[in-house]
């Protein structure tokens, strides 16, 4: 694999990575604040919409970069160039390649519905572990030490905040293994 190409595929596990954080958290916020069911469409719209930010911004990238390339190559005769100037002429060039490459293949995965689909349910999977890590964490601070002196005054409010939370989980790991499309997050 040439310097470039891999280059280009560590970008590209990057901004992936960044693409299914965002529509991972769109995902929480729907759930949490909104309340909102889920919609598989929606979210792959919003991956496509991150997807395009970052083709924005690596054809910017990409055309600033030649701009000072052009730029330092015109600015003198290019035999009057320092060791260092002509490594910055070639490090220019490569980023300039880079940026190109990377910008078609996000512009590859935004076009491939089945990509974008995977990406967001990856996306699902990472929102409804975090959902579930926050909800065993709130059942552990709900742990109550059966000698407390007002735990059976409180054990009905907890008994009951308890089966609201772990009916919520229950579901969403049916959800999850059954790939029920019926999930009210």
């Amino acid at each position: 694999m040439s310097k470039v190409a891999a280059m280009v595929d560590e970008g590209l596990f990057i901004a992936l990575s960044a693409v299914r954080m965002a529509v991972k958290n769109e995902i929480i916020i729907g759930v949490l604040r909104e309340h909102a069911d889920y919609d598989s469409e929606t979210y792959a719209d919003a991956a496509r919409s991150e997807l395009a930010v970052l083709i924005r911004q690596n054809d910017s990238y990409a055309r600033r970069v030649r701009r000072l390339r052009k730029a330092l190559t015109r600015s003198r005769w290019t035999t009057d160039l320092t060791e260092d100037q002509h490594a910055d002429i070639n490090q220019l060039r490569l980023r300039r390649r880079v940026h190109e490459k990377l910008s078609v293949a996000l512009r590859a995965v935004a076009e491939d519905d089945r990509h974008v689909a995977r990406l967001v349910e990856r996306a699902q999977r990472a929102a409804s572990d975090e959902i579930r890590q926050a909800v065993s964490a709130k059942l552990l601070r709900l742990a109550i030490d059966g000698r407390d002196p007002e735990y059976q005054d409180r054990r009905a409010a907890r008994t009951e905040v308890f089966v609201s939370i772990d009916l919520a989980v229950l579901r969403l790991r049916h959800e999850e293994k059954t790939g029920s499309a019926d999930s009210d997050y």
